[in-house]
């Protein structure tokens, strides 16, 4: 008797371990990061030029529920030192996995008066949709870019495209943080990550996207979203 209740225990326990491992790829697999470019352009550290990539990538939703993607992180655990811009994260690996160091930099012009700073913005925000293709586009995304938050719904894939150049800050990427300095000499890859924090999401998030998360039952995604693919840095003199 007491053999079989032995045995019971163990077949409880597999049961147990395969039903956790399950639940664990599932919530891993339910949404889908891909980085879509064929590879990433870059000067290297000796040189003055710089490059503006169109970063080109999809998230699907696996699973069937509705996702809500807040990238108004709070938690330090979800901020990673990368190429950031846009709510998005391009982290940059040498061919033997080595990450390379971030820089922190920003694109500074103290001749501006308020007035300026104002039309600075809107001529930033501007450039970089003509860089897209986008035409009006302010019309529709006023100041804020809709890549930070947004629903995803059960087998669904949205693209996104946004610019980023590698080197240092220029006058049409002015408040982002996070460049590189590589080398010619080096192989490097990109990988694409994004952040979605749930813990303190109702008291950022305006009242219309709450009720609208509420009465559909909607997920708030907590964690970081990896893409499973690598793509090649070209670094340029």
């Amino acid at each position: 008797m007491a053999k079989m209740m032995r045995n019971f225990t163990k077949i409880g326990l597999c049961f147990s371990f395969f039903f956790t491992a399950c639940n664990k790829e599932s919530k891993t697999d339910d949404l889908e990061l891909a980085l879509l470019n064929e590879n990433i352009i870059c000067y290297s550290k000796s040189s003055d030029k710089d490059s503006i990539n169109v970063v080109k990538y999809s998230l699907r939703n696996n699973s069937k529920k509705v996702y809500f993607i807040n990238n108004l992180t709070e938690q330090e655990d979800l901020s990673k030192k990368a190429i950031y811009n846009n709510g998005i994260n391009l982290r940059i690996f040498s061919d033997n996995n080595i990450e390379t160091k971030y820089q922190i930099k920003r694109y500074r012009n103290s001749n501006l008066d308020i007035g300026d700073c104002i039309n600075f913005l809107i001529n930033n925000f501007d450039a970089k949709q003509e860089k897209l293709g986008n035409k009006n586009s302010s019309k529709f995304f006023g100041l804020h870019e809709r890549n930070n938050i947004f629903f995803i719904h059960p087998n669904e894939t949205v693209f996104f495209e946004y610019t980023l150049n590698l080197n240092k800050p220029t006058v049409i990427d002015g408040v982002r943080e996070g460049f590189v300095s590589l080398d010619n000499n080096t192989k490097y890859y990109a990988k694409l990550s994004i952040a979605s924090d749930s813990s303190n999401y109702k008291n950022v998030i305006p009242k219309d996207i709450l009720k609208t998360i509420e009465a559909n039952n909607v997920k708030v995604y907590h964690g970081i979203i990896e893409s499973k693919d690598k793509v090649p840095v070209k670094v340029l003199e």
